[in-house]
This record gives C-alpha cells, structure tokens and sequence, in this order.
C-alpha cells in the first residue's frame, strides 16, 4: 500500500531529563504562544493510505474504522452550526454508531467544525485541523463524562467514546486525518496524561498527549468524501490494556479489544496547499452497553 511521509507533532519533555507527571495545555493564563508545558517535536512519519485496500481496520481492533454512509443532512446547514441541522445528525450518527458497536444507548456531547481555506479569513466559530498526536479523553476525563451523562441510577457494565469525523461539502484535499493502530502502542510508555486549563465552555479537563514511539503504524484514507465517515475511540473502558480512572482494578469485564486511537491532522506534501483545503465536522458520543 502507498505512504505518504510527513512531519507528525508528539510531545516531549521541555527538557532531556524533564518531567512527564505534570503536562498541562494552560489557555487560560499563557498567552497563546506558550500554551504548553512541554515540547510538540515534529517527527517524519510513514502515514499508509488505506484506499488500496487490502487492510480494514475495526474500532475493537485497530481503535477505528471507515463506513460509507452518506448523510442526509443539509451540509450547508451543518457547516453553519444551525442547531436544528446538528441535532439531526446526532440522530442519524446515533444509529449508525448503535448498529455499529451494539450499545444500548447514546449520548452526545459536542459538535466541532474544522476549515483550512487559505483563500477566506479565519472565522473564529471554526478551528483549525489539529497537528498534534493526541487522544481526546484520559481515562478521568471519560469517566466524568460517563457519569455526567449516565443518568441518574443508570450504570452500564461497557461504554465507550466514539469520535464521528466526516468532511462536509467536498473531499478533503489536504490536511486529513492520521490514525494510529492501538495494537501498536505502549501505552504506559506512550500516553501522558494532560491537564487542561481551559476556559468554563470545555468541560474535559484532562487528555492524553503521545510519546513518539518508532513502533507506532498509522493510517489515513487519502481524499475522503461526505458521503463517508471515520469512526475512532477515544476510550473504552472495556479495555485491558488501559487504566480505571483512578488507577485501581475496575469491577467489571475486560477484553483484548482497542481501548482508544490517537491521531492527528497532517499536511500533504505533495497535495495541494491553496484554497478551501479541508472542511469537517466531528462529533462525540458517548455510547452505554447495559
């Protein structure tokens, strides 16, 4: 299968020898040019495309996977944020997540649209495609957000957060969308727990930023479409492999199966790099197994 070699941004100490049990992403008292307590070192990276096919990676396997599903939603009105557009599309994304994981029940929680345009002014209600090798939930961040969103009296012996990335209005044509295979990492060694001073609007206050490891194998699908969507994990907490919130042996069923899947926009070099180059929008839920 073809790669594509580009520079993927983990993290590292400030210093050789510096600390790792302290990482924090302060945007509330750094000014935006020192965010960060520790380095984004860029590292070139073999990034495979999955469009040659012959490799199909699962969300229980590899920590995600691909779907064609085309959503009958009014792009237009998803780019724009409209409330009533956005509340649609969970629903329509909550079944297919329902039909794909086997949950019982769903919750949403955010809603992101990411534009590259070079050739439109930045609008501050959008971001930017994220260049960092990261996990959206720490173990004490997907905990919060179960119990936030549980209901009361309600408990689930699995769940799991799902991100749901799809382009809207046109393939993507530059700055897609890496993954990495969960059989690939340490996780002990690779992922850092990260505080996030954040201002009130987000909720998650801790994530996860990643050690380079050379043993790590990543995946994009090369100009994905509207018509398709990438389902990744960001927590499972029927993995074996990953920690209970609070370090101790959780009471409930583990398994060999994909606990998450760090991932990162990367820029193509050989792509194009003018014009309205990518527009997405991701969405997370939170899926409950009773």
């Amino acid at each position: 299968m073809p790669t594509v070699t580009s520079p993927l941004f983990y993290a590292a100490p400030l210093t050789p020898d510096g600390r790792v049990d302290d990482w924090c992403i302060d945007a509330v008292s750094r000014p935006p040019d020192v965010l960060f307590n520790f380095r984004k070192v860029p590292v070139d990276t073999a990034i495979t495309d999955l469009r040659a096919g012959g490799t199909r990676p699962d969300l229980d396997g590899a920590g995600f996977e691909k779907v064609e599903a085309p959503t009958r939603v009014d792009q237009q009105a998803l780019f724009a944020r409209e409330p009533g557009a956005i509340a649609a599309y969970q629903e329509e994304v909550g079944d297919l997540l329902l039909a794909r994981t086997g949950a019982a029940r769903v919750s949403f929680f955010d809603a992101t649209v990411r534009v590259e345009d070079t050739g439109a002014p930045r609008d501050p209600d959008n971001q930017a495609p994220h260049q960092r090798v990261h996990v959206d939930q720490s173990p004490g961040s997907a905990w919060a957000r179960a119990a936030d969103h549980g209901g009361p009296g309600r408990s689930s012996r699995r769940f799991q957060i799902v991100n749901a990335w799809r382009p809207l209005l046109a393939p993507v044509r530059n700055y897609p969308l890496a993954l990495c295979d969960f059989r690939s990492l340490d996780p002990a060694a690779d992922l850092v727990a990260t505080r996030l001073d954040f201002p009130d609007w987000l909720r998650d206050r801790e994530n996860y930023s990643v050690r380079h490891n050379p043993a790590h194998r990543w995946y994009f699908w090369d100009a994905l479409t509207p018509a398709e969507v990438v389902l990744f994990k960001c927590y499972d907490s029927a993995s074996r492999a990953l920690p209970h919130a609070d370090g101790a042996t959780p009471d409930r069923e583990l398994a060999d199966v994909a606990g998450l899947s760090p991932h990162s926009a990367f820029f193509v070099p050989d792509g194009p790099a003018t014009g309205r180059l990518r527009v997405s929008l991701e969405v997370r839920a939170l899926l409950f197994h009773d």
